[in-house]
């Protein structure tokens, strides 16, 4: 039923392998390319810095006294700054 005169011979699976390595290859490397495309982040913007130090945070929370001044003074020393007299004075 498959055969021909009995026998596909020599170069009949040489042309079996090569037709299937032209229709699989296109889906392979399609599919890989499909793939990483779909991976990559395209013109992702960069990480917004970050709004305030931690100095700025700390007069920030002082000002709404969410710290008193003890805890506010200890905070600018450990992060080795002065702490800013009133801009009026």
């Amino acid at each position: 039923m498959w055969y021909w005169n009995g026998d596909f011979g020599g170069w009949a699976w040489l042309w079996m392998t090569f037709m299937m390595a032209v229709m699989w290859l296109p889906l392979l490397i399609g599919g890989w390319w499909i793939a990483t495309q779909l991976g990559r982040r395209h013109d992702a913007p960069p990480p917004p810095p970050p709004d305030h130090d931690a100095l700025e945070i700390a007069r920030r929370a002082y000002a709404r006294g969410d710290l008193d001044r003890e805890r506010y003074l200890q905070i600018v020393a450990d992060l080795g700054e002065q702490p800013e007299r009133g801009k009026g004075r």
